[in-house]
């Protein structure tokens, strides 16, 4: 029979021993056959088809299951298992949410995003400065996850969010792509691009706590999965960013964003059929939750924080225009949120968060003047590499897209069992060098020894790509590895806001960097010079990440990535934290 069987792991195994036994008897009954002389009817007329067509095997039974096997590379096989044990439901959630939305989506945004800018004539600094506060709703991640932990709608704790966000996104999308540049002031394009990450982040928050929850009950499986997340993500960014090329060059960069909200618009039909599998919660339940959390102070103050710092960058960089007012205010808010979560978590969570918290700030991103740079006019800057929309998006972008995808299925296949600490010290101090090849390309010493701008440009991004998915997925494991039971939502969007949020500290701290050192193109005609020191940034982004190698061996443990971080799924986020020691009356009271 020609079907696909599926059941429960105890069914399958038997149905492939009935299957083994009847193989066994059939080539019993076949060598009996062979041994007295004649052959069956079967075998006769496989015979026959073989002399009318000799392309044909002549036992077709045995020869298709090699070939599918060698057709798919292991790729159904690998599925199926991750069906067994986690459900088609989930993986087809996951599949609107993080490979369409986040995905799809999210990419054809952020391809169209530098030209939104640059038709405003936004000046580098100043565009990384607001990108940064359009990103922002990823850093609102703690306070989405303790209101759908602790607030439930109607019973349920997940749909309901990302129905109403989907909604806003909604709105966001069709704002930029229809209303015309003259009527949409830049401030309220930002608003709108805050409105379209807000449904990417509520949306992603609440899917990736699911698959947490699904992963602290089969630990084993979670490299499997985060490979199914990321890979899918990575595949469908790829589809996003070649055909964004063509788009914004034929029709423009607002194009991009109304074909992205039909991408978006499929999380509708996901949570509306019921693919996050929630149950009601009953008056009982809810109450259990809210007791639970009472017992958890310090995660809903935490979550209430992230709030606040939100709210100061969101205002600081729509009503600043100065880097270094953005930057005081940013690393004020940084201390005070490093501080915080350190002294109220757990020490492994509190250690683990703390290096994500430092490695994303001391990135220091100059995309504002890597992108003027690669496609500025020959009239703009003469002695630039004057990539064409279709190469800086579709080709450039299409090759990234694609290593990314063989750094992760080299990373399922060759790193997902070494230890944290062993694979974050060695991707670190690799990513940095790779970023210094920056330099030569800045300083257009590619061009004196012979090394044209796309080859370099390519083969430099191709290898920075590869390693860098080696660095980020073994982090991806670890953030979701350290959410407790029953905490799932509010602990990764704390995490997770955490590293958000120093990703856009770091982007201030990078317009900062370019600022000062007068590295402040906006697309103008013979704007070469904005471009002289340019090199020494690159230098500076490329040294600083290497600060946290001498902090990995304190602040990461020495850990199988296939091995829970945190012990005993009802353990404490704040278990052991430097608050409940300094102040054990109040611990004794969160005592259950």
């Amino acid at each position: 029979q020609d079907h696909v069987y599926q059941g429960s792991h105890e069914d399958n195994e038997i149905y492939a021993l009935r299957h083994h036994r009847r193989l066994h008897h059939r080539e019993e009954r076949r060598m009996r056959w062979l041994r007295s002389g004649s052959k069956p009817k079967t075998e006769e007329k496989k015979e026959e088809k073989k002399e009318t067509d000799p392309l044909l095997p002549s036992d077709s039974s045995t020869s298709q299951g090699p070939l599918l096997k060698s057709w798919d590379l292991g790729f159904a096989e690998w599925l199926n298992n991750l069906q067994g044990h986690f459900g088609s439901r989930l993986l087809v959630l996951l599949f609107t949410v993080q490979h369409l939305l986040k995905g799809f989506a999210s990419a054809f945004g952020q391809q169209a995003e530098p030209y939104l800018f640059r038709a405003y004539s936004v000046p580098a600094p100043q565009m990384q400065i607001l990108s940064g506060v359009s990103l922002l709703p990823f850093a609102l991640k703690p306070l989405i996850g303790l209101l759908s932990d602790i607030l439930p709608i109607q019973g349920y704790r997940k749909a309901p969010y990302m129905l109403i966000s989907c909604a806003i996104g909604t709105v966001g999308y069709l704002v930029v792509g229809l209303v015309p540049q003259s009527h949409l002031p830049i401030t309220w394009l930002v608003v709108c691009l805050f409105a379209v990450n807000m449904q990417i982040s509520a949306c992603d928050l609440l899917s990736e706590a699911k698959y947490s929850e699904k992963m602290r009950e089969t630990p084993s499986q979670g490299p499997a999965l985060l490979t199914y997340v990321w890979f899918g993500l990575n595949f469908f960014s790829l589809l996003a960013v070649l055909s964004s090329g063509p788009v914004i060059h034929n029709l423009g960069p607002k194009a991009c964003y109304l074909l992205a909200a039909l991408a978006g618009g499929s999380v509708l039909w996901s949570v509306i059929a019921g693919q996050l599998e929630e149950i009601k919660l009953t008056s009982e339940d809810i109450s259990a939750i809210w007791k639970k959390f009472a017992l958890q102070k310090e995660a809903c103050f935490l979550s209430v924080l992230m709030l606040g710092v939100t709210i100061g960058l969101v205002a600081t960089g729509l009503f600043s225009h100065s880097p270094r007012t953005n930057v005081i205010v940013s690393v004020i808010l940084a201390v005070i949120v490093l501080v915080s979560f350190s002294l109220v978590l757990s020490p492994v969570i509190a250690k683990l968060n703390a290096f994500c918290i430092i490695q994303s700030i001391l990135s220091f991103p100059l995309t504002g003047a890597t992108y003027y740079f690669f496609t500025d006019t020959a009239e703009q800057y003469p002695e630039g590499p004057h990539f064409s929309e279709f190469f800086y998006n579709s080709v450039l972008g299409g090759v990234v897209g694609v290593v990314s995808l063989l750094g992760i299925f080299s990373y399922q296949r060759y790193f997902s069992h070494w230890s944290y600490r062993s694979l974050l010290v060695t991707t670190n101090i690799l990513l940095s060098l790779l970023h210094l090849l920056d330099i030569v390309l800045f300083t257009r010493t590619n061009l004196r020894i012979g090394l044209p701008d796309r080859v370099f440009v390519l083969g430099a991004s191709a290898l920075t790509v590869v390693v860098g998915q080696w660095f980020w997925m073994p982090q991806v494991v670890m953030l979701a590895g350290l959410c407790p039971k029953g905490m799932e939502a509010s602990m990764y969007a704390l995490l997770a806001g955490c590293h958000n949020f120093g990703m856009i500290v770091a982007a201030n701290c990078g317009a900062l960097l370019l600022d000062y050192l007068e590295v402040r193109p906006r697309g103008s005609p013979g704007e070469s010079a904005q471009f002289d020191n340019l090199w020494k940034a690159s230098l500076t982004s490329s040294v600083m990440p290497m600060v946290t190698v001498l902090l990995l061996f304190w602040l990461i443990p020495a850990t199988s990535q296939r091995e829970n971080l945190i012990g005993s799924g009802e353990d404490e986020a704040t278990t052991g934290s430097w608050w409940r020691h300094w102040f054990p009356r109040e611990a004794a009271r969160a005592e259950p």
